[in-house]
């Protein structure tokens, strides 16, 4: 049977409406690996920790940014738009599905809630929080690195997850301003890259990266990372 995979939804609206949704990038990813993805919005422990039961593993994907609150800091002026309910999703279905022992990838704003949600903390903004760091929002840069290529190396960690499908050092794309600062306690930093900024946390049936893999799965090495999260949902049926 093809594993059922959570994807945690992101939410926008209209003059009319207010939807929930996710990027089709992440369904065609689910899918290319063998997985069937299934959008989720939780506002409730007991649907989090039912959904845990029910579904086979959880994808954390990207979005806004992560409310500074949750790792006990007041936000900058760059913080962007904060949907509460949105992040209470997130933190329940990564909280239940790891209290059901059931694997996780968190893709993005995914490694950051993460991490937050287990008592790391984030840098808010990279720039302004180093100025000799890299422009991690590729599209910024100049000139601007086109959606589809990759923008810097990241090394990844002997014995790792990461390490075991990319090998020592690998390119990835980037499209982000915070990131992980302290990583959460059990962590493993899985990846870093070449400025020195955490990519990549590992820890048990957790795996969690800082780039967009699911843009780049015409590469076989960044569509590993979703047969990873398959294969470790189909073994547990």
């Amino acid at each position: 049977m093809k594993p059922l995979i959570v994807l945690t939804a992101r939410a926008d609206k209209n003059e009319m409406n207010r939807r929930f949704y996710d990027n089709d990038s992440y369904f065609e990813a689910v899918r290319k690996a063998g997985g069937i993805p299934v959008l989720m919005m939780c506002t409730e422990e007991a649907d989090a920790l039912a959904a845990a039961q029910r579904f086979d593993g959880l994808l954390v994907t990207g979005g806004e940014d992560v409310d500074p609150a949750l790792y006990g800091q007041t936000a900058d002026a760059k913080t962007g738009r904060i949907d509460a309910d949105v992040e209470q999703s997130d933190i329940l279905l990564y909280r239940a599905f790891c209290r059901a022992r059931k694997p996780v990838l968190g893709i993005c704003r995914g490694i950051q809630i993460i991490n937050a949600a287990d008592g790391g903390t984030l840098i808010q903004d990279i720039l302004d929080s180093d100025p000799a760091k890299l422009e991690h929002e590729q599209h910024l840069r100049k000139p601007p690195v086109p959606r589809g290529r990759t923008a810097h190396r990241v090394q990844l960690t002997p014995g790792t997850v990461l390490h075991s499908i990319f090998g020592a050092e690998y390119a990835v794309n980037s499209y982000h301003h915070q990131c992980v600062d302290q990583a959460a306690p059990g962590f493993v930093v899985a990846a870093r890259s070449e400025d020195g900024l955490i990519e990549g946390l590992e820890k048990d049936r957790v795996l969690a990266v800082q780039w967009h893999p699911e843009r780049l799965i015409s590469d076989p090495k960044e569509l590993q990372i979703f047969t990873y999260l398959i294969r470790s949902s189909r073994s547990l049926q």
